[in-house]
């Protein structure tokens, strides 16, 4: 069971995380000159792809930081709330 709602959890919020970036992408179009959408969005992209790569290291290096660890869980209140500010 563990595993399903970690894996559903996973893929419902890529999901959802890719249809609240829709907003963003349409806003983009219609402010861009015509003939130059194709670099915008692959701008676009790789902003937001370097940006995820980033906060996922980032993370990484606060959750060793705080020694939460598989074991202890001691500072993952504080890792928690640093990481959602």
């Amino acid at each position: 069971p563990d595993g399903a709602f970690v894996l559903g959890d996973d893929v419902v919020f890529s999901i959802l995380g890719q249809i609240a970036f829709l907003p963003s992408l349409v806003l983009a179009a219609r402010l861009c000159p015509p003939g130059i959408e194709a670099v915008l969005f692959a701008t676009l992209m790789s902003i937001f792809n370097g940006a995820s790569t980033v906060g996922t290291e980032i993370g990484a290096a606060l959750t060793k930081f705080l020694g939460v660890t598989e074991t202890d869980f001691s500072n993952l209140a504080l890792l928690t709330i640093i990481c959602n500010v």
